[in-house]
């Protein structure tokens, strides 16, 4: 599945596992089920009759859960409260067992977004500022962004996504700007972020919402920290990182994993020590210099574990023995298929 940058946060999808299920018995206080009519049951009554009703959630960490049930199924609210509060932080909607609305309220129980699934693949999520004007409204269908409006503090359209294409600006409660998005077919395509001050913090390309092509991260003073090659959402190609403005390290990734040579450097030009990695561990030499040019000292890594120069070279012996009696033992079967 594809990740979507446009979701509610993942924490209120973990949150929403609470209701009714089962939260760890180290983590409950206490629990009751009240039938729809008032009087209170037992749990083996409740779980036996299925009755209908709300069942009631203390926590350890002082929030309280409130589930409705009909006929065994979530229907009606569910709520979670703001730790050793009243006051709800969560609120879902259920109709038989389907999710029909979600809610997040901040701690003076203002709403802070609101999805509600309109059909199957069809959703709207609504945001607001920390003063309750609109943030924005969109309009999903599966992961694609088809309609958004995003508003400023003084309740302005800012920007706009229409039929999927256009500009999505993103701002925290406060109105502080966080990032303006590029989408095209309903996908993010491209995203600037930027420091509370308005100075560009990033600059990022992605495809079908991953993070795809090159990367810049810069400091508030525009020197740059990073620069990154990515496909599919994982690092993949050089990544060379700066400090001060001069770099620093020089890597290699495949598939998110560290794969070839590590080169650290001082002052942006001399080399100070080379690390070879595969596959995300240590695996051969790491070399250290002196000057640049003048090579100081040698460790070994086999697999990630410091070993001896003999050690590696019998174990690299060994693998290499490993992978030809195996590409010969796939020849031979092959052959045999023909």
């Amino acid at each position: 599945m594809k990740k979507f940058l446009f979701s509610l946060p993942l924490a209120a999808g973990l949150i929403l596992a609470g209701c009714g299920g089962d939260q760890g018995n180290g983590n409950v206080i206490s629990k009751q089920y009240i039938h729809k009519y008032g009087y209170a049951v037992s749990e083996s009554e409740w779980n036996a009759n299925n009755y209908p009703g709300q069942a009631i959630t203390t926590m350890r960490n002082g929030v309280t859960v409130t589930a409705t049930y009909e006929n065994g199924l979530l229907h009606g609210p569910c709520t979670h409260t703001h730790p050793h509060s009243q006051t709800v932080q969560y609120y879902y909607l259920y109709n038989f067992g389907d999710l029909k609305k979600e809610v997040v309220y901040d701690a003076l129980g203002m709403p802070v977004r609101e999805k509600v699934q309109l059909s199957p693949q069809r959703y709207c999520i609504t945001m607001w500022f920390g003063d309750g004007t609109p943030m924005s409204i969109e309009d999903f269908a599966g992961e694609e962004l088809i309609e958004g409006k995003y508003f400023t503090l003084n309740n302005e359209v800012e920007s706009q996504v229409e039929r999927g294409i256009g500009l999505r600006t993103r701002r925290d409660q406060h109105g502080v700007l966080l990032s303006k998005d590029q989408v095209d077919k309903g996908y993010l395509t491209k995203r600037d972020t930027f420091y509370a001050s308005g100075a560009p913090e990033s600059i990022t390309h992605f495809n079908m919402n991953q993070k795809n092509g090159e990367r810049r991260v810069f400091t508030e003073k525009g020197e740059p920290l990073a620069v990154e090659d990515w496909v599919d959402d994982q690092l993949h190609g050089k990544s060379t990182y700066y400090t001060n403005g001069k770099k620093q390290v020089e890597a290699y990734f495949v598939c998110g994993a560290r794969s070839g040579v590590e080169t650290h450097y001082i002052d942006g030009e001399t080399v100070e020590k080379e690390i070879y990695w595969t596959h995300d561990k240590r695996h051969g030499p790491t070399n250290f210099f002196v000057g640049g040019d003048t090579l100081a000292k040698t460790e070994w890594f086999y697999n990630g574990k410091n070993v001896s120069k003999d050690r590696f070279d019998e174990l690299n012996y060994m693998d290499q023995m490993i992978s030809q009696a195996a590409a010969e033992f796939r020849e031979n079967a092959n052959s045999a298929t023909r």
